[in-house]
């Protein structure tokens, strides 16, 4: 079925694409330097807390385990950091299954695993199996979340301050974040639906900050021989753009604009983010076919595939069902002879 073929499509070409998209626009999400933005309208603590969390995630030194929960799937890892001479070293390594390992050597991420050619591309951080709310800016965050002091527990024997991010509204996930109060990095992160249901889980097992491997990281990092960087950027808008949007949940975004030549023709490709979630638009303009909609859900991914006016129009992204389907919904196209 031709939907298939150009879902199959947009994520096998593109997934690389998509990774090098996410890492280049999610550079204005960093916190910067410096003591935390008091804000009034919140609770000082709670922003303080979690823009805190954000910088020593980015600029601490540490190691951690952790496990990954997903429904019917459950993935463990290991994480280093190292920021040495204002540069960022980090190592995700999987500890589950065939080897595979993710590097960072400051704005350069380096893959390796089996199956593909290692390869670099360039990006700020490493997002592949790390919550982004390790990196998002909580003072911008604060206009479509509430932030909510859910009191404190214990994980991986220390101490967390519990912090519910809950959307303003019903058209986003909301997260549950345990952060440790002795070092200020996430121990535990919970993806829910409105209704509370667990979409994914990030839980970290063991964490260190004086682990012997730390203080080499950086220099066998800086001796490693990196694979090749690719660039897999489309092109420019070749024209007017003859489509547009008549809603956005609130908060969300474009950050890129796209088009790529595929197999199937040309494809058109639109990134959305509010700063915590993220999705893309993918247009193609070549089909006959009246497939009507079709989705499919894993976690808190989301496919949402239509065909309006001759075109087919694919959501993949974090957000909810509904949500996509009211965002495609909504697209219009101008006339041929507009």
């Amino acid at each position: 079925m031709k939907l298939f073929k150009t879902v199959w499509v947009i994520c096998a070409t593109l997934t690389f694409s998509s990774i090098l998209n996410a890492q280049q626009n999610s550079q204005p999400a960093l916190q910067p330097l410096g003591e935390p933005v008091q804000n009034p309208a919140l609770p000082a603590t709670l922003l303080d807390t979690l823009q805190r969390m954000a910088q020593t995630w980015r600029h601490g030194n540490y190691e951690m385990a952790f496990i990954q929960i997903l429904p019917n799937q459950v993935n463990s890892y290991q994480y280093r950091h190292v920021f040495a001479n204002q540069r960022h070293y980090a190592q995700l390594s999987a500890l589950d299954g065939v080897q595979q390992e993710v590097v960072q050597r400051d704005a350069i991420i380096s893959y390796y695993g089996n199956g593909y050619q290692p390869f670099s591309i360039k990006g700020p951080y490493i997002l592949d199996n790390i919550p982004s709310v390790v990196y998002a800016d909580y003072d911008k965050l604060k206009s479509y979340y509430d932030f909510v002091d859910a009191g404190k527990t214990r994980i991986a024997d220390r101490v967390a301050q519990v912090i519910r991010l809950l959307p303003k509204d019903d058209f986003r996930y909301q997260y549950v974040l345990w952060l440790d109060e002795q070092s200020h990095l996430l121990l535990r992160s919970d993806m829910l639906e409105r209704n509370g249901e667990l979409l994914e889980q990030f839980r970290v097992i063991a964490l260190q900050q004086d682990a012997i491997e730390l203080q080499t990281l950086s220099s066998r990092l800086d001796q490693l021989n990196l694979p090749p960087l690719i660039n897999v950027q489309g092109d420019a808008l070749p024209g007017k753009q003859q489509w547009r949007l008549a809603w956005l949940p609130p908060g969300f975004q474009q950050i890129k604009h796209e088009y790529y030549q595929t197999e199937i023709g040309m494809l058109e490709s639109v990134m959305f983010s509010d700063g915590l979630f993220s999705f893309s638009l993918y247009i193609n303009h070549n089909i006959e076919d009246k497939l009507g909609e079709h989705y499919w859900q894993q976690a808190g991914n989301t496919i949402y595939s239509e065909v309006l006016n001759n075109r087919e129009i694919t959501l993949i992204g974090q957000i909810p069902l509904a949500t996509a389907k009211r965002i495609v919904k909504d697209l219009s196209f101008e006339s041929s002879g507009q």
